[in-house]
């Protein structure tokens, strides 16, 4: 969720029979290459529903998958599904394979510091780490924080793309909005758990990779046996702030607004509902994340916490930081490994280096 919001034209919400039709399709999503079919596809048909301002074609993000990973398409866009992760299909794995979920206007290369860090800490490889870029290629500026350096891998993303550096210099903002990229994260989650031949994975989302998750997780009920943990980072779980008064008017706003329809229907169902484990990571008391700040007349601090997770706050935190922070990142990958992995992995997190900001202060009063 970033970029500039500005007003435009009404909006529809997506009827649920729609969205349900896309996920029953060919169980949704990116679909292979060889089964796209011309004219518009599902998901720009629900893209259409939506209002229109801010809502461009992206480029097509890099595809830096493993070379025998299964071949995927955007279900909006068509063209390839970017995204990196994987060694060689079936290898061995020791983890529970994760995979990272992306915010508005980023992409892929949002996790490589937390790749890294998950490699370090608890000896993940890539064959048990994947991260897609729904709605193609992202801004750098949408997912950099405040705090730490660009991972090594994302100085060689960015060079890579074509023009060198266009994800830095030139590509503008392109909106994304959850309904259109349901699809593509059930797709690529099928994907996963097929080449690994892991039936179980965990799912850590940020900012509008939250949503998409729990709206992944509505539609197709029968994943949530295999979606073993899920860590929630700063989502507009109950609105955001930067959607306030634009919820007809901006594209994705309709849905993650403070009071939309969309919300409601989605948080009627079950905040966390199991037999997943759910953690949020948020700041929770502070206007250093903007996209959840208080004014005269709102609070939207505590917007991203779940009724029945483990909420943790962190507070003087900017929206991306929370996300690799070195000193939060230890919290949530030892929530990840508690869930039925190796205990000799979780000790080696045991002890982080750096006090996480504010300590960490859970919040179970959702």
């Amino acid at each position: 969720m970033a970029g500039p919001l500005i007003g435009g034209r009404r909006v529809r919400l997506a009827p649920l029979a729609v969205l349900l039709a896309v996920a029953a399709a060919g169980l949704g999503g990116a679909r292979p290459s060889s089964q796209l079919a011309a004219g518009p596809t599902p998901c720009a048909a629900i893209a259409a529903l939506e209002p229109q301002t801010g809502h461009t074609m992206p480029p097509a993000a890099p595809v830096l998958f493993a070379a025998d990973f299964p071949k995927l398409d955007d279900c909006e866009w068509g063209y390839p599904l970017g995204g990196w992760g994987g060694i060689k299909g079936h290898s061995a794995i020791k983890h529970t394979p994760v995979i990272f979920v992306h915010g508005n206007q980023a992409d892929a290369e949002n996790w490589y510091l937390v790749a890294d860090q998950f490699k370090a800490l608890a000896g993940y490889t890539d064959q048990e780490m994947y991260a897609l870029s729904y709605n193609g290629l992202g801004n750098a500026y949408a997912g950099l924080p405040v705090k730490s350096q660009p991972a090594p891998e994302s100085i060689t993303y960015w060079n890579s793309t074509n023009p060198p550096n266009y994800a830095i210099c030139c590509n503008g903002g392109h909106g994304a909005s959850d309904d259109p990229n349901v699809p593509d994260l059930y797709a690529f989650v099928k994907a996963v758990q097929g080449y690994t031949g892991s039936a179980k994975v965990d799912i850590v989302g940020h900012s509008l990779g939250v949503t998409i998750t729990r709206k992944m997780l509505l539609l197709h009920p029968e994943l949530r046996s295999s979606v073993v943990a899920a860590v929630m980072i700063a989502g507009g779980n109950h609105g955001t702030t930067i959607c306030r008064g634009l919820d007809s008017s901006y594209y994705g706003c309709e849905e993650i607004a403070p009071g939309t329809g969309w919300l409601q229907l989605l948080n009627a169902a079950g905040e966390a509902p199991g037999p997943t484990r759910w953690m949020t990571v948020y700041n929770g008391t502070d206007n250093v994340d903007p996209y959840f700040s208080s004014g005269p007349t709102y609070d939207d601090h505590q917007s991203p916490a779940l009724k029945g997770a483990i909420n943790m706050q962190f507070p003087q935190t900017y929206h991306n930081d929370l996300r690799v922070d070195p000193a939060i990142v230890p919290v949530y990958l030892k929530f990840l490994l508690e869930q039925g992995q190796d205990p000799a992995a979780i000790a080696l997190v045991n002890q982080p280096q750096v006090t996480p900001v504010g300590g960490g202060l859970p919040n179970t009063s959702r």
